[in-house]
């Protein structure tokens, strides 16, 4: 069965085809899941289908898995047209072109599969770094590259730039009289060595900024002198003078103090501090402590830096008696203080240009070795590849020459993840484009742009992108094109295929206030989904925040000083999404829309950073069973499979690094456990190989010894790779490491084994300088987890960017939108009023030398972070298409000096994910279990009636083809294990009596439709809407029930008539607020529990069980499972029971003795119309299912 495919509404298929026109340029903003991938592939097939030739189309995408996907998506179009016969064919061109066609179309149709792959160039369809690629080695000359030039991978590139770090850095401490030793001394100076160091690599980072800023003011040296001039200085400034002038007061020169201060030294103890401090300062040698004492004397001394504060108060800085005896102290004062601020700017804009222009002049230099050692390499890096083609398309001399080759084989360019370009890549499209509308470019055929994205989704501001260029080259185009008198369409999808109506509405309304939706695109609106699934339910839930548990948690004094303990927020919050998904997938759950149940790879779990979270849940999906695809980014030499092979290797090299050898004995290679190792390590003479080597005669240990006898044999002759190649191939090591860590192991094992290879092709091998240069410079193993997921995903939302999944998790850590901590190290300043001149690039310095100018840019720089962190939030709440789950931990704030915490430690940060969500969906979400106070969660959700409807469901009609015969042939039977519900237990046993209806409330989905039109379709409805209603109304106030089930009954799917549903909603509000049922309806009670389990069958076979309890109330003693009965007449006795409805009782008993031994377990049924609560007794339920063991 599958869901009947909606119909896409008109004006979506009329905006869908004004942006697929091959006769217009066109501009697209798609929300998320609005189709965007088909737009473009329908445009490109509409391209080719008005006889573009392929190799004149360029299609330019942000990932090399984007440009695949697209390219498939085009070919698998042509490929099945192939096939098509005429009918069939003629029916979707006609989709397509809005038209019918004729034989002749019909037949180019079917060759442009062909004609498409055996076009020379053939289709472009490349990221805008391979089409840069391509373009350097057409026109290398012109370019100023090596013909053969090799692109540098991230390892090679940050290796290179160590090298070239530590031979500037080297070359200046070795001459300090230089001017690179000068410099290195200044920034000595100004910052630690890690500050310092990580200032350069961030400069160098920037380096095509940098060269750019240096370039346009001619050389280094004007550069920095433009530098200077826009912080107000002209080069002749000293620090010693600049100290000196602060001195130099005119309002306080010494005949005023000469009187002022003995009378302040004759009033209270604040003058008397006032004039001591005086004294001090002008006792001091003229210099930079000098300026700093009398700065002091006028300014706060904040978070105890110098000179940092802010201006004491004139009322307070003197007594009244001595500002009776100096009338004007006042006003001096206050000139004093203006005097200061603009004295103490000046020296901080001193020191800011000084400490950067010694960071430039290492950076330049650093970057300039890195550049010869590349040229000598023949070697281009990522950033080369853009910024050369830039630089080619747009040169005075060769620019012109390469732009007219180029438009003579392109007449349609098109942009995917248009938000995610950044401005020099937007310069190479510029350049491209513009000669299409100008000039001898501007030829008779039609020549198009075509760009689609949506800014909401820019999130790579650290690659340079920014949501504004979204709107500002879609307004630059739209003027270029129309200039040109062609047609321009500015076109925006909002129609959603992925998601839920619950999902979109959830979206729109956590971003509909202003401040949630500040900077999410450039006009300042909300954003407005609409969804194609309107027939779909789902839901949104937010958890309640995991704080730090309020209980003292038993320290164990064996694990790592850093070990979470079970009471940890991050892995509390791990476990309860690890157990949900468990129950889901062994209760067999189904998703609301589709009717699908869910499976593990059906689940997403995003967060904003990889930390100890990640690892907590991945540990605890796998102790539940669960698959798990692992991280999307893996440090290699954090991973515990490379640590244990890099152990192994050092104790070859070395077997007296007993650290080492007790690693590799406990890893999976040897197996030792705790005890074994203790054994053999306490109170040794030697060393732990020696200690090993005296024991190799034991049989606990002879295995582990030849092990590490033999590894160290091998060596001093084999290579890296032969070495651990044979260790973790026929020795069987890779299947260790599997049985212990799981399958997804296997790509790092490969990803280590070819480091090793890469390793013996670039340098002098030996197994010792692998191990240094493994852990010289950190390898990230980026993983594609966008194909071939076989388990639960957990990835970063930079790193799901397009990818989505039926149920996401959202995990928020609760940490600072933006904090002093992600502040760049380098800010940009203009320098300029050219426009399009670089800026300069301004070193971040300190609180005690921080300008005005830099708070105002780091305000600026945490405005622009804000706004990415709440499009991050909009990324992630998108990618879910039926289920979204927010949930969020907040780790317990530090003590202050009183041992309280600072801050709040049960509210998140204000502006946080996890507060956005929360404050915009709880106050109209349901609560569900737990306590009205507390509850287990809230419920968000706004499409109407149940999970997925039977009738919603159409059979699907598959293709029948021809099997071979030995398909047909028997099979013989494999071992299983019989699977039953408590509800069916007797099905088949003639014991189907009473409330057949009732008890076949979930029959199979082919008998469900036939079920719901037959004649006990009413009872049926009538008993799915009230176990609904019970499962509902307890969680809330009871003022609040009635109404609250009224808006239920308004909007649920159901076939009732309006008088039985208020007969219906009378009835149970009359079991909620009967005083026997009180218990039923504590706060101790969940509602529809799901439950699992094995138990063994009349013959001893196991039989799997799964089941679905209305109400189960678990007290420290007790526990009472309660099942719903809406069936009419009420059984006046036990003996008027079905017996089904005792079996059903006595399976869920027998299943959660094994989860609450001790316990004693009752049973009853609640009849809604008594209403009446019948306990079955214990030697009934023993009768019908014994409890297991008893």
């Amino acid at each position: 069965m599958s869901a009947a495919r909606p119909l896409i509404p008109e004006d979506t298929q009329a905006r869908q085809a004004r942006a697929a026109d091959p006769e217009a340029s066109a501009f697209v903003g798609a929300n998320a899941g609005s189709g965007k991938t088909f737009v473009l592939t329908r445009r490109v097939v509409r391209l080719l289908l008005a006889g573009t030739d392929p190799s004149r189309i360029l299609c330019l995408t942000f990932t090399e898995a984007a440009a695949a996907e697209m390219a498939s998506r085009v070919f698998d179009t042509l490929a099945t047209w192939t096939r098509f016969d005429d009918e069939k064919l003629g029916a979707e061109l006609a989709e397509i072109e809005g038209r019918r066609v004729g034989r002749a179309e019909l037949a180019m149709a079917r060759r442009l599969f062909a004609r498409a792959l055996e076009t020379p160039g053939g289709l472009k369809i490349q990221t805008i770094h391979g089409f840069c690629t391509a373009l350097l080695h057409q026109f290398p000359l012109e370019a100023n590259v090596a013909g053969h030039f090799d692109v540098l991978d991230e390892r090679g590139q940050a290796e290179m730039l160590a090298a070239a770090r530590a031979a500037v850095l080297h070359r200046a401490a070795s001459r300090p009289n230089s001017e690179l030793g000068e410099a290195l001394l200044a920034v000595s100076a100004a910052a630690s060595d890690q500050s310092f160091l990580a200032a350069i690599d961030a400069l160098v980072g920037k380096r095509d900024g940098l060269l750019r800023w240096i370039r346009d003011n001619g050389d280094l040296d004007g550069a920095l002198a433009a530098l200077a001039t826009s912080f107000g200085l002209d080069g002749s400034e000293t620090a010693e003078g600049l100290a000196a002038g602060v001195g130099a007061s005119k309002a306080f020169n010494a005949d005023y103090l000469a009187a002022l201060l003995p009378e302040m030294e004759r009033g209270k103890p604040t003058d008397i501090g006032r004039a001591e401090a005086f004294r001090a300062a002008l006792a001091m040698p003229a210099g930079e402590a000098r300026a700093e004492a009398w700065l002091a004397i006028f300014f706060t001394d904040a978070n105890k830096v110098k000179g940092a504060g802010t201006p004491r108060s004139s009322a307070r800085w003197a007594t009244k008696a001595v500002k009776d005896s100096f009338p004007d102290l006042v006003d001096r004062f206050d000139l004093e203080v203006a005097r200061l601020e603009e004295a103490r700017e000046r020296m901080r804009a001193f020191r800011t240009v000084a400490a950067t222009t010694a960071l430039v002049r290492l950076a330049d230099a650093v970057i300039g070795v890195y550049e010869r050692a590349k040229a000598q390499e023949g070697l281009l890096d990522y950033d080369d590849l853009v910024v050369k083609t830039a630089d080619l398309l747009t040169q005075a001399d060769a620019g012109p020459w390469v732009q007219y080759k180029l438009d003579l084989g392109l007449d349609h360019v098109l942009v995917d993840e248009a938000q995610d370009t950044n401005p020099r890549q937007w310069q190479v499209i510029r350049t491209l484009v513009e000669e299409f509308f100008a000039g001898e470019g501007a030829r008779p055929a039609t020549r198009t742009f075509f760009a689609v994205g949506d800014e909401k989704q820019s999130i790579y501001s650290f690659q340079g992108a920014a949501p504004h260029l979204f709107g500002n080259m879609k307004r630059h185009f739209a003027r270029y094109v129309r200039d040109a008198g062609l047609t321009f369409h500015d076109e925006r999808l909002i129609l959603s295929f992925r998601s839920t109506p619950d999902v979109l509405k959830a979206v729109d309304t956590v971003f509909e206030p202003a401040a949630a939706h500040d900077g999410l695109a450039q006009q300042a609106e909300a954003p407005v989904h609409e969804a194609l699934r309107q027939n779909d339910p789902g839901y949104v839930e937010i958890w309640p925040l995991v704080t730090e548990a309020q209980e003292a948690e038993p320290t164990d004094w064996r694990e790592p000083l850093d070990h979470e303990g079970p009471n940890a927020p991050a892995r509390r919050l791990a476990d309860r999404i690890a157990e949900t998904i468990a129950d889901w997938v062994a209760a067999g759950e189904r998703l609301e829309g589709t009717g699908e149940p869910v499976r593990a790879e059906d689940v997403l779990v995003l967060v904003r950073k990889r930390g100890p979270f990640v690892q907590a849940l991945d540990r605890a999906l796998k102790a539940r069973g669960l698959p798990t695809a692992g991280s999307d980014r893996v440090v290699l030499t954090d991973h515990i499979a490379v640590m244990d092979l890099m152990a192994l290797a050092r104790v070859a090299l070395l077997p007296q690094d007993d650290l080492s050898l007790a690693a590799v004995l406990k890893s999976p290679l040897v197996g030792l456990d705790e005890d074994a190792l203790f054994d053999l390590a306490y109170d040794r003479s030697g060393t732990l190989f020696e200690a090993l080597s005296a024991r190799r005669d034991a049989p606990a240990f002879s295995a582990a010894h030849a092990f590490i006898a033999e590894a160290m044999a091998r060596a001093d002759f084999l290579r890296p790779y032969e070495f651990f190649a044979l260790l973790l191939g026929p020795e069987g090591g890779r299947a260790r490491f599997r049985r212990r860590l799981g399958a997804e192991v296997d790509e790092v094992l490969d990803e280590f084994l070819g480091l090793a290879l890469n390793y013996e092709q670039t340098a002098i091998v030996s197994l010792e300088g692998f191990l240094a240069w493994l852990s010289a410079v950190p390898t990230e193993i980026k993983r594609a987890l966008d194909t071939e997921v076989r388990g639960v995903r957990t990835m970063t939302v930079h790193g799901a960017k397009g990818l989505e999944a039926p149920v996401v998790f959202l995990v928020d850590n609760c940490a600072q939108p933006t904090s002093h901590n992600h502040d760049p190290l380098i800010l940009e300043k203009a320098v300029s009023e050219i426009p399009g001149a670089a800026s300069a690039l301004v070193w971040k310095q300190g609180k005690k030398t921080a300008t005005d100018w830099q708070q105002t840019a780091i305000d600026e720089t945490r405005r622009l972070a804000a706004e990415e962190y709440r499009r991050l939030l909009y990324v992630a709440l998108t990618r879910a298409r039926d289920r979204l789950v927010v949930c969020a931990f907040k780790n317990p704030y530090k003590l202050d000096d009183n041992g309280k915490a600072k801050g709040n430690a049960d509210r998140p940060p204000e502006g946080c994910w996890y507060d956005l969500v929360s404050r915009a969906l709880t106050p109209d979400a349901a609560p569900i279990g737990g306590t009205p106070d507390a509850p287990d969660k809230w419920r968000w959700q706004v499409s109407p009636g149940p999970a997925h409807a039977p009738n919603d469901v159409s059979e699907k009609v598959e293709e029948t083809v021809a099997i071979p015969a030995w398909l047909t042939l028997p099979v013989a039977p494999l071992p299983t294990r019989r699977v039953v519900t408590p509800s069916t237990a007797l099905e088949g046993e003639g014991e189907m009596t009473g409330e057949a209806e009732e008890a076949e409330r979930f029959p199979p989905a082919d008998a469900l439709a036939a079920a719901l039109r037959g004649p006990d379709a009413p009872a049926l409805e009538r008993g799915r809407v009230a176990h609904r209603l019970l499962e509902l109304l307890p969680g809330l106030e009871e003022s609040r029930q009635q109404a609250a089930g009224r808006r239920f009954l308004a909007h649920a799917r159901s076939s009732l008539d309006e008088g039985a549903r208020a007969a219906l909603l009378d009835e149970l509000l009359g079991v909620l607020r009967h005083p026997e049922f009180a218990p039923v309806f504590s706060a101790e009670g969940r509602a529809e529990v799901s439950i699992a389990g094995t138990l063994p069958g009349p013959d001893g076979t196991p039989v799997a069980l799964s089941g679905q309890i209305d109400r189960l109330i678990v007290t420290d003693d007790a526990v009472l499972i309660v099942d719903y009965k809406t069936n009419r007449p009420v059984p006046e006795s036990l003996d008027e029971v079905p017996a089904a409805y005792v079996t059903q009782l006595a399976l869920y008993r027998a299943v959660l003795a094994g989860l609450y031994p001790g316990r004693d377990i009752r049973a009853a049924l609640l009849w809604t119309a008594g209403p009446r609560l019948t306990e079955i007794p214990a030697d009934a339920l023993d009768r019908a299912a014994p409890i297991p063991g008893r």
